[in-house]
């Protein structure tokens, strides 16, 4: 009896503890409140080189919603008389904190659809830009804090199979966002080497993510359909060292073609001063920051790949020798049943 008061002592301390993941919400605060704001402010200055040429007020309500409920769950946590009726890390064995934070995530993911595409107001100031993906990052930071005290899928158990496949991972999901940055500003092109600019980035994007997608899947084991899937089309092999050469080089030509002036990516805001409708009209769009990092990607698994190789090998060392023991085992059990059956 008095161990089961002292647990559910321990428990009770437990949950009127203060949330230890303040500090992310109190990040994710930060990044909407200046989000919200600067978007407040773009939209009351009369520019032209919005996407569509309007200045979409219903933008800074992304960093309205989050801030808001970020800030509750804040004052909720930090007076003592609040917390100690409603406990928001508790609530339902805190199922309801993963929601919230899950809704952040998908609410900041149209955020950043909605605020970041080609031309949008996301590029009257880089504040706007940036805080924008702040503002995703530090949701996904949360959740991914919260999965972990909750011993749920963390980004760090989802990727631990090799050294490369965050990498891989980076480079898929930079390659879907050039695709869709270059998809989505080729509408807005006044010129046939926008154009142009924007297809060459949808080109590389296809060739990268389908690499990066291969290589995913691999780690996961998805390929077990033949010897060569399972042999040398695998991930710590010269195929994904050879893969990986070969994604440098595409994408050093893309940055070539890609970041040059009057091209798409040539900056991050475009050439926001001209007319929409005039032949000088660069829209401002992703592929810039997304080419980048889809390159640099690239090159830390080609740097990555011996180590990751070593890593591979030692475990399949040591499997095998795993393997080799129980062998030896069971056959000396055989041979001891054996010799007690002749006595």
């Amino acid at each position: 009896n008095n161990k089961m008061q002292q647990n559910n002592a321990n428990a009770q301390l437990q949950q009127l503890e203060h949330n230890k993941k303040w500090k992310c919400y109190l990040l994710i605060c930060v990044t909407s409140l200046t989000n919200f704001v600067s978007i407040r402010e773009a939209a009351n200055v009369e520019l032209r080189y919005y996407y569509h040429g309007k200045n979409l007020d219903v933008n800074y309500m992304f960093g309205v919603f989050t801030f808001a409920i970020s800030l509750l769950i804040l004052v909720f946590d930090f007076i003592e008389l609040i917390r100690n009726k409603i406990d928001f890390k508790s609530l339902k064995d805190g199922k309801v904190e993963g929601w919230t934070l899950f809704l952040f995530v998908v609410w900041w993911v149209c955020g950043v659809v909605s605020i970041t595409r080609a031309g949008s107001i996301g590029y009257a100031a880089l504040n706007v830009y940036f805080s924008t993906w702040a503002s995703l990052f530090a949701c996904l930071n949360a959740l991914n804090t919260w999965g972990g005290e909750k011993d749920i899928l963390t980004f760090r158990e989802l990727t631990r199979i090799s050294i490369t496949l965050p990498f891989w991972w980076v480079l898929f999901w930079a390659s879907v966002l050039v695709f869709g940055s270059a998809a989505d500003a080729i509408h807005l092109a006044t010129t046939e080497h926008v154009r142009d600019s924007c297809g060459f980035a949808m080109g590389i994007s296809i060739v990268t993510s389908f690499i990066s997608a291969f290589f995913v899947l691999s780690h996961y084991e998805f390929f077990q359909c033949c010897m060569a899937c399972t042999a040398w089309l695998t991930y710590g092999g010269w195929f994904e060292l050879a893969c990986s050469i070969l994604a440098d080089i595409w994408l050093v030509i893309g940055l070539e073609q890609l970041t040059g002036a009057g091209r798409i990516a040539s900056t991050i805001t475009g050439n926001g001063s001209s007319d929409p409708m005039s032949e000088e009209y660069v829209p401002g769009s992703n592929i810039y920051v997304a080419i980048w990092v889809a390159f640099i990607a690239s090159v830390m698994v080609t740097v990555k790949w011996k180590e990751a190789r070593a890593i591979r090998f030692a475990r399949t060392a040591g499997g095998k020798n795993e393997e080799g023991d129980d062998e030896d085992e069971e056959n000396g059990i055989e041979d001891s049943d054996q010799g007690k059956g002749e006595v």
